[in-house]
């Protein structure tokens, strides 16, 4: 598997119709890359909606990631709908890194932060606001 790096959500970086286009698509729009942080903090970046269609996009790279890596940010920002099925995939990561003894923390946007709460999920992925609070949480946490 070729797994890409990016900096940012970009929605024509990977092929996304222009949002001024006639035409649809209906492949699942969904973007996944690692950065590689200092510190060997590894940052999931996950765009566009998590459901029962993406999931299967994003569960090859969570699998690579929480195998691969040492601690983890899980980077929602880019993420305005988590279903269920992407909360399953987070709670399986997050398992298979405490096992590894390694931190995940997520950033993610209001409306998926209370999807995470009210699940009860927030506890078990570290719940911030933005990346660099997430980063410094998980330093904090391994330090």
């Amino acid at each position: 598997m070729n797994i890409e790096s990016f900096s940012a959500c970009t929605p024509n970086l990977w092929g996304w119709p222009d949002p001024a286009s006639k035409t649809t698509s209906t492949a699942p729009m969904l973007q996944v890359g690692i950065q590689n942080r200092t510190g060997g903090i590894a940052v999931l970046v996950v765009c566009g909606e998590i459901d029962i269609t993406t999931a299967p996009v994003l569960a090859p790279y969570l699998r690579k990631v929480t195998a691969d890596s040492g601690d983890l940010v899980l980077d929602l920002t880019g993420v305005p709908f988590l279903g269920c099925t992407g909360m399953a995939l987070f709670d399986t990561a997050a398992s298979r890194v405490r096992r590894r003894n390694a931190t995940l923390t997520t950033a993610a946007q209001p409306q998926v932060r209370r999807i995470l709460h009210l699940t009860g999920l927030d506890g078990t992925l570290g719940c911030c606001d933005t990346v660099d609070e997430a980063l410094a949480a998980a330093r904090r946490i391994r330090n």
